[in-house]
């Protein structure tokens, strides 16, 4: 049976892959809260979806890393966050230890948006004292209208940080950790320090959207903004696979070109 997860073979193993300019995936995620009924690690799902992608595509992955920047996030327990520094640092050190082995392919993972200004950062520093192009994917904000239209069918958007898309993509996941029986009517503010919240970290003055520097719980007691209640693991389902089809199709780009400039 062929190997996937770097974790899983020898040094010998993976000297070995490393000849073939393989594409290797960077799995990333936070341990935050995701709402009263799903589970703070939600790197899991990033992990699930880079092991399904180098398996169908044929890539390699290493193994997740489960912190990211969750600052705002903080006031719930369970909560863990890293300093933008740290993140930084830590990716650095990844990218340069595969990279000092000939891994020119690389593909972040990537399942918190708190992480991606420090991604491109790394990113670009690659790019620039090694001349090597890294590629990534931002999930949850992978699906496009038609694709949300397909899933979610006619009716609202219930897309959200605590709703979907992570919610169902837990429920198909991990359906036995998660909590849907705590769930009540969600709480949102519609104002804050006198601006009209729009979202969170967002608000909208005069039709121009400004950025507020609010906690979680400023927003939402529950830590829900999405709409949870509409939440199924068969949504969850086609999540994944449309994102994982998504990501061996940009897999199979990477491989056909020369990630060097």
């Amino acid at each position: 049976m062929a190997k996937h997860a770097l974790y899983q073979m020898t040094w010998k193993e993976i000297e070995d892959a490393f000849k073939t300019d393989p594409v290797v995936l960077i799995p990333m995620g936070s341990t935050e809260q995701q709402g009263i009924q799903s589970l703070t690690g939600d790197y899991l799902a990033a992990e699930a979806i880079a092991k399904r992608v180098a398996e169908k595509s044929g890539a390699y992955y290493i193994p997740v890393i489960p912190f990211g920047c969750s600052e705002y996030f903080r006031c719930f327990p369970g909560t863990i966050s890293l300093r933008p520094s740290t993140v930084e640092a830590v990716i650095t050190d990844v990218v340069e230890s595969l990279t000092e082995h000939g891994v020119t392919k690389i593909f972040f993972i990537n399942g918190h948006a708190g992480n991606t200004p420090t991604i491109e950062d790394v990113a670009r520093k690659v790019r620039r004292e090694k001349g090597i192009v890294c590629f990534s994917i931002d999930l949850w904000q992978g699906l496009t209208p038609e694709a949300k239209k397909e899933i979610y069918g006619e009716g609202p958007d219930s897309s959200g940080h605590g709703g979907d898309p992570l919610t169902s993509v837990m429920l198909y996941l991990y359906p036995e950790h998660m909590r849907m029986d705590l769930l009540n009517p969600v709480e949102n503010i519609k104002e804050y320090k006198g601006v009209p919240v729009t979202g969170l970290k967002k608000g909208m003055v005069k039709g121009v959207p400004f950025n507020l520097y609010m906690d979680m719980l400023d927003v939402t007691k529950q830590g829900v903004m999405g709409n949870p209640f509409v939440s199924s693991a068969e949504r969850g389902e086609k999540i994944v696979n449309y994102l994982v089809d998504a990501c061996c199709e940009m897999v199979k780009i990477i491989k056909e070109n020369d990630a060097r400039i």
